[in-house]
């Protein structure tokens, strides 16, 4: 063999070695197969709020939906649902400061909400509650029942299903307001209030709720299914629709800081 030849198989192998070198390092400057994933996920992140009929945004295919079928109360339900609607005059109004029900959490009322989107978690506040909302999202369980503590919020789960996100809550204390709180008019009762029949809640509640984007991505759409053998004979379900606001923020609001005992009469 002569010199020329083996210098000719050394720059061969050269080359070659510097082929696949730079193709090692275009390989390693590609996103993860796990990252190409996840930036395909819904963007959430944001202040939501309910749909004004004035917002631009507003359109009669917005308009929340009731619940279905309409709620039927076990004996227990409907002893609750009388005790939670008694006026203030005979006795504290139930949950007067207490938080709300995570199945009124989102689009509840009048106050915003804001999504705090992480790669392995969700967090959901909402300006008229002081306890906040955690979806886990990395794929673990529920915690089993033995080891499960009872809160406001429950434990929640959630999974992506294409573009809607699915959320499993379980683990309820059974002490928020009630379930149509704002609307029921849960702070305070009142004659008026009372026309419409108070939803309780138990330690049983299992709540599903499926959230995606709709309205070219500037509609939040949210259907409940709540589930609750010891207040309700069958589960039932609604929607709600709510709007992304980028120019307002959440303000801070304690409800014990804010009581109006002789005009909510609580």
């Amino acid at each position: 063999m002569t010199r020329s030849t083996v210098l000719g198989k050394v720059a061969g192998c050269a080359r070659r070695s510097s082929v696949i070198a730079a193709l090692l390092g275009f390989t390693l400057l590609l996103p993860a197969q796990g990252a190409s994933a996840a930036a395909k996920t819904p963007d959430i992140f944001g202040i939501w709020i309910a749909i004004d009929s004035k917002s631009p945004n507003y359109s009669p295919q917005w308009r929340n939906k009731p619940n279905t079928p309409a709620p039927e109360f076990t004996a227990w339900g409907a002893e609750q649902s009388r005790e939670q609607g008694r006026l203030g005059v005979e006795l504290p109004t139930p949950g007067a400061c207490e938080p709300i029900n995570p199945a009124g959490y989102l689009g509840g009322g009048l106050f915003p909400n804001q999504i705090l989107q992480g790669h392995n978690q969700i967090v959901l506040m909402n300006e008229w509650v002081a306890v906040p909302r955690r979806i886990y999202t990395d794929g673990r369980p529920h915690p089993p029942a033995e080891d499960m503590l009872p809160s406001w919020q429950g434990h929640s789960i959630g999974r992506w299903e294409g573009d809607t996100l699915i959320v499993d809550t379980i683990g309820l204390n059974g002490r928020t307001r009630p379930l149509n709180g704002y609307f029921a008019n849960a702070v305070s009762a009142t004659p008026e209030s009372l026309k419409v029949p108070r939803l309780p809640s138990s330690d049983q509640m299992h709540l599903v709720e499926r959230i995606r984007l709709v309205g070219n991505g500037n509609i939040l759409e949210v259907t409940r299914t709540i589930t609750d053998p010891k207040a309700y004979v069958r589960p039932f379900s609604n929607t709600v629709y709510m709007e992304r606001r980028p120019d307002i923020d959440v303000q801070e609001y304690y409800c014990a800081d804010n009581e109006r005992r002789t005009d909510e009469g609580h």
